[in-house]
């Protein structure tokens, strides 16, 4: 596969995090990996890490969703949604950037789920 092609596809996968659509952040790198990720080891390596990340989020969401059931987790559910939301957006903007350039990108409190 072309060397551009492969950093692009790559970039997409990152930049799926970006939509705030439902279901979105973790179709767009499952999409990537299933198509192009035989072709591509660098491909496969960051699509598999953009959708790990995309479901570590996705966890720790559920979690602070059953934090706002008990009184005192209101708050720290409220401060940890925001957390993760300024995280997401950052993290899939730098993985998007440094894969546009050649370079792999290992997310920050990534629960390694896919392999």
């Amino acid at each position: 596969m072309e060397q551009s092609k492969e950093r692009n596809l790559a970039m997409i996968s990152h930049l799926g995090g970006l939509v705030p659509v439902p279901w979105v952040p973790l179709i767009v790198p499952l999409m990537v990996w299933i198509l192009a990720g035989d072709e591509s080891s660098f491909v496969n390596k960051q699509a598999r890490e953009a959708m790990n990340f995309q479901l570590s989020i996705s966890i720790y969401w559920s979690l602070c969703f059953f934090l706002i059931f008990t009184i005192i987790g209101i708050p720290i559910a409220v401060v940890a949604f925001g957390v993760f939301i300024i995280t997401n957006i950052v993290c899939s903007l730098k993985g998007a950037v440094r894969t546009s350039k050649g370079l792999e990108y290992l997310y920050p409190m990534n629960l390694r789920l896919i392999h």
